[in-house]
């Protein structure tokens, strides 16, 4: 009787329409089909790396798992040992009606299919594909392997259950098991594959091309050119010190700049208070779900939660209605070097979307709307140098519709630029000019000329280490990072190419190069490691992205030669030690061809449009669309609704997701007359870009 109820309670299970999206729902199901299972908690992991050390002693082997698409648009969930050599070139081979071109599928599909992000993907996530249009592979050794780890829909802990009972599970649901053979296959690739691991051992481990596989390649980019370590809080990350030089960099630039205008640096404390958070409802409402609140002190109970700034308005105007009383007090300009907390979000990617970021924050108070807009303005062109002067990244100025705009601000100004690998736009840089809003909140206000009580003119402007990462991808190259030289922490490395019996006179020869380099104010190293060859050193260098590197062996001894290997284009050519004198004339040079080929990539991905097909074509396609556009609210909205919903039917290699506004630019070029909106024909009263974006 038990056994027929159980099998009733299966097959009325079974009929439910069943979502998972964390742990506790997967666990719900593995118990209810009795299936064994033991789950162990850890840090967040991205890489089987990481999860091959957090899982050590469980028992099990850990998969892989791979989200692909083919160029027909038919979506693959591939589910290998961790250790199984899994090429898209041998899938191909093995799958029939791909019509090719398998590769890494949109992180949109991702999320819209399966229900799951980056790095927690997993055979589980199969029971959200309720139309089927996941085709399950997998490997052969998974198959033969009695029990294997896979992440329980979130990549916070790892579920140890034997193969059988995946199989169980998933037969349960309706799906199949398509066994692919991939040892097969390497026997056929197995002399070329060892010539190219051995490249790759070389290579310090970049396993992956920035074109097949962006997120692993920036994953292994920024971990392995020692910018970033993983930490075990979600979402919060170490910069080390190759990276956070490279803020340095940009703080001592952009603090020049703003002390140069009469901003003074100050600091406020990061807890606010409830009442004083929510004494801005617009405010408060944009920012609401990325608060942490910190609720407990030890094990008692805090009388009224406290937040940790997601930004500091409220915290810092009520000192300002205290310290402004007389117009002789104004302008008050105020920056803070901090950092700031916004927890809600589903998907962390290092220096773009980070819970836990630096970054500097104005805030200034002004007599007249006219000195405030004036700031605003010259602030943002600050903004821009930072990522054209510095970091060799072209940027668009614009103005952010009020979709867009800063939660309670009166408008907002910004610079946007492109990740040309994915077609995404980035915002790079805000500077908010917020009106009166939060002086009648905070009732901050001065007494005029004429003796008249008036409500001062406020802004806030603000930019993260979000710099540091739209840097790297703009920049780095299948070998590694790629630094512009202004913003390099080591700019020239020099590496003596030593043979036994030559190398006293070699290294000498290095070090007097180096030493010619510090005394020109260049930031060099010497690399005169004896246990490492030449070799291994030009990858690492590489790696890292250091701009120019100096080769000195003893042939260019004997000639008084020295070899110049350009980081950015690899271009290697031999010139006389004497001219030492010319390398920061040729970094100089270095920077400037970076941010030539960024800005003409930039130019060749922005499109024109004037009706819903251009405008559909082009976002689609990995470009940002002009447009002449009405500015109404109600048809941004649905622009984004509707490229969302008719991105999903393209085929083939297609940007998909929701297309934004991400400015209207201040070089607005011509609009006639006659213009209508590309997407309602309503009057057009500008032009906007859009995209889709990060």
């Amino acid at each position: 009787m038990r056994r027929v109820l159980r099998a009733i309670i299966s097959r009325s299970f079974a009929m439910e329409r069943v979502t998972l999206s964390n742990r506790q729902e997967v666990e719900k199901v593995l118990n209810e089909l009795s299936i064994p299972f033991n789950t162990r908690e850890h840090r967040e992991i991205l890489t089987v790396a990481e999860g091959l050390e957090v899982c050590e002693g469980m028992q099990g082997a850990f998969v892989k798992n791979l989200f692909l698409k083919d160029k027909k648009g038919k979506f693959y969930l591939l589910t290998a040992l961790h250790d199984t050599p899994t090429s898209f070139k041998a899938l191909q081979k093995m799958l029939k009606g791909t019509g090719g071109g398998v590769r890494a599928a949109p992180e949109e599909s991702l999320s819209e299919l399966l229900g799951v992000v980056r790095g927690a993907v997993n055979p589980f996530a199969l029971v959200n594909d309720s139309q089927k249009a996941v085709q399950f592979l997998v490997d052969k050794n998974l198959i033969e392997t009695e029990k294997i780890l896979v992440h329980p829909m979130e990549n916070t802990s790892t579920t140890e259950i034997t193969t059988e009972g995946l199989k169980k599970f998933l037969e349960h649901f309706g799906r199949e098991m398509n066994v692919l053979d991939f040892n097969e296959e390497e026997k056929k690739e197995q002399p070329k594959k060892e010539e190219e691991d051995k490249k790759k051992e070389t290579k310090l481990g970049l396993s992956v091309k920035k074109t097949e596989n962006f997120s692993q390649w920036y994953t292994e980019v920024i971990t392995k050119g020692e910018m970033i370590e993983y930490y075990d809080v979600s979402g919060c990350y170490v910069l080390r010190p190759w990276a956070y030089s490279i803020w340095e960099f940009i703080q001592s630039k952009f603090d020049k700049d703003i002390k140069g205008i009469g901003v003074k640096n100050s600091y406020f404390p990061m807890f606010v208070s409830k009442h004083a958070l929510q004494t801005e409802e617009n405010h408060v409402e944009g920012f609401a779900p990325e608060v942490a609140w910190v609720t407990k002190s030890g094990d008692s109970d805090l009388a009224e939660p406290i937040a940790i700034r997601p930004t500091s308005e409220t915290i810092m105007y009520p000192a300002f209605a205290k310290w402004i009383r007389s117009h002789r007090d104004l302008p008050l300009k105020l920056n803070q070097w901090c950092n700031v907390v916004r927890w809600e979000f589903k998907h962390p990617t290092p220096f773009i979307r980070t819970r836990e970021f630096l970054w500097q924050e104005g805030h200034t108070a002004h007599a007249t709307y006219k000195s405030s807009e004036q700031e605003v303005y010259q602030v943002l062109d600050f903004y821009r140098e930072v990522y054209e002067e510095l970091l060799a990244v072209p940027v668009i100025k614009g103005i952010k519709s009020e979709l867009e705009k800063f939660a309670g601000g009166d408008f907002t100004t910004t610079v946007e630029t492109m990740i040309p690998v994915n077609g995404r736009g980035i915002q790079g840089g805000t500077s908010h000019c917020l009106g009166q809003n939060f002086s009648k909140m905070f009732e901050i206000a001065f007494e005029d000329e004429n003796r008249k009580r008036q409500l001062v003119w406020q802004n806030s402007w603000g930019l993260t280490t979000r710099t540091i990462g739209v840097m790297i991808m703009v920049h780095g190259d299948d070998s590694g990072l790629v630094l512009p030289p202004r913003v390099a922490p080591t700019q020239v490395v020099v590496i003596p190419v030593v043979e036994k019996k030559q190398v006293q006179t070699v290294v000498e020869k290095a070090q007097e190069v180096y030493q010619q380099l510090c005394s020109m104010g260049i930031r060099a190293e010497l690399d005169d490691r004896s246990n490492y060859n030449p070799g291994w050193k030009y990858y690492h260098w590489e790696l890292k992205g250091v701009p120019l590197r100096v080769e000195i062996g003893p042939r260019d001894v004997k000639n008084s030669t020295m070899r110049l290997v350009r980081r950015d284009t690899k271009e290697p050519k031999i010139v006389s030690t004497e001219e030492v004198s010319t390398i920061p004339e040729f970094l100089e040079t270095i920077q400037k061809e970076m941010l030539a080929r960024a800005k003409s990539t930039l130019d060749s991905r922005i499109v024109e449009a004037n009706n819903w097909e251009g405008f559909l074509e082009g976002v689609n396609d990995k470009n940002f669309v002009l447009t002449p556009w009405c500015e109404q609210t109600e048809c941004e909205t649905r622009v984004k609704e509707r490229s969302g919903e008719e991105s999903k039917d393209t085929e083939g290699e297609h940007l998909t997701g929701s297309a934004k506004t991400l400015c209207m630019p201040l070089d607005q070029g011509s609009l006639g007359p006659e213009s209508v909106c590309f997407h309602c024909g309503a009057p057009a009263s500008k032009k906007v870009l859009w995209g889709r974006s990060y």
